[in-house]
């Protein structure tokens, strides 16, 4: 899986889609999915919508955002 996040811990890392990671959960700060070739913003995206503060999207083919 393309992504790198960003805790408010600051800790970057690679995650595989699973739910081992759920008591993280309520700390990510920060996902990016740069250069993914994505062609819409992932569902994951939503389960962080509490503490996000940055999400970076850029270099890929995505042509609408959901509201």
């Amino acid at each position: 899986q393309c992504l790198e996040m960003t805790t408010k811990r600051k800790i970057i890392g690679r995650l595989v889609p699973c739910r081992c990671f759920r008591g993280e959960e309520e700390i990510i700060s920060v996902l990016d999915y740069s250069h993914c070739s994505l062609q819409q913003v992932p569902k994951e995206v939503f389960n962080f919508e509490r503490t996000l503060e940055e999400l970076y999207l850029d270099a890929n083919q995505i042509e609408e955002l959901p509201k």
